[in-house]
């Protein structure tokens, strides 16, 4: 892989179309066929044989919006099974429930639980911006406590996964729904969240510079769309969590980090806070792995799955059996 020969990375093996996909610069053709490879792995699925996968339409948090939502249910639930709300990355401007469709299969099957994935407005389209994506996943969420008998599900144990900006919107829903008094996930699983603004500053980032994402221009980049543009001011904390000057309070966290990515020591940081406010949390950084690295078929990516679904498991109270 020519183009990262000049970086100190040796990717763990099998990633390393991921890696490639990572790269800022996809000039050579090579990079850009791997990286081609890479994308049309992630939307790659297979059902398995008795679950089913439903799109319905639930009312959005504006008048007369209507959100998507994609429904995953394993074969043979128990009645009232836990629900876990998935969210999308894609940079806040990109993505749809379709890049997931694979990963909330593996955590549908593994805990077992009911996966509700959902298309949130995208940053940039209509004039969209934050909090509206934010408040798509809320009216989500809460759909899915209110209507837990409808899909089959328990309203007292919901779960929030997300990946990339998937994972800031989740953590900036999770500490939303602190505020507000609402039910709380079980179990909010943070997948290489993009939580602070100056991450320029951090080591990861100088360590990796190949593997920056987004221009050097912070106006025109991700977050600024997301956020609608900059004006001199912190952002919410809703937006970007690591403002969040308190964090006491949420539940429990699951942060997953990779060692080649940009984003890993905003992340670490986060969750070294999480720790110090008394939140649970639990921390993984993956080894020789790029951002969002659970998006590529592998065995380590099944891994990396199978250790959401335990701890999924165990907020949701489904490992009592084990207690002697």
């Amino acid at each position: 892989m020519k183009g990262a020969d000049v970086m100190k990375i040796k990717p763990f093996p099998g990633y390393e179309n991921h890696i490639a996909s990572n790269l800022a610069d996809k000039s050579s053709q090579e990079i850009q066929a791997r990286a081609k490879a890479q994308v049309e792995a992630m939307i790659a699925y297979e059902l398995p044989e008795g679950m089913t996968m439903e799109d319905r339409r639930i009312p959005g948090p504006d008048q007369n919006q209507e959100l998507k939502i994609r429904v995953f249910k394993p074969a043979n639930l128990p009645e009232k099974a836990p629900m876990i709300l998935d969210i999308h990355g894609g940079g806040f401007v990109a993505g749809t429930v379709d890049i997931d469709n694979a990963r909330c299969i593996a955590i549908a099957e593994r805990v077992p639980a009911i996966v509700v994935s959902v298309e949130y407005r995208l940053s940039g389209q209509d004039g969209i911006h934050f909090p509206k994506p934010m408040q798509d996943c809320h009216a989500a969420y809460i759909y899915m406590h209110k209507h837990a008998e409808e899909f089959g599900g328990d309203s007292e144990r919901l779960g929030l996964h997300g990946s990339s900006a998937g994972a800031t919107i989740a953590e900036g829903l999770a500490l939303y729904l602190r505020d507000r008094n609402e039910i709380q996930p079980a179990l909010t699983v943070l997948n290489c969240p993009a939580l602070a603004l100056n991450i320029d500053a951090s080591y990861s980032m100088h360590q990796y510079m190949e593997l920056k994402m987004g221009p050097d221009n912070k106006t025109v980049g991700a977050e600024a769309t997301y956020l609608g543009g900059y004006n001199g001011q912190n952002p919410s904390y809703y937006a970007f969590p690591s403002y969040c000057s308190d964090l006491g309070g949420l539940g429990a966290t699951m942060v997953i980090v990779a060692e080649y990515d940009t984003l890993r020591d905003s992340g670490l940081d986060y969750a070294q806070r999480l720790l110090q406010f008394g939140v649970p949390c639990e921390i993984y950084q993956a080894p020789r792995l790029g951002h969002c690295y659970s998006s590529a078929p592998h065995p380590f990516t099944d891994f990396t799955h199978d250790m959401m679904a335990w701890s999924f498991k165990r907020e949701f109270g489904l490992l009592e059996d084990l207690k002697k």
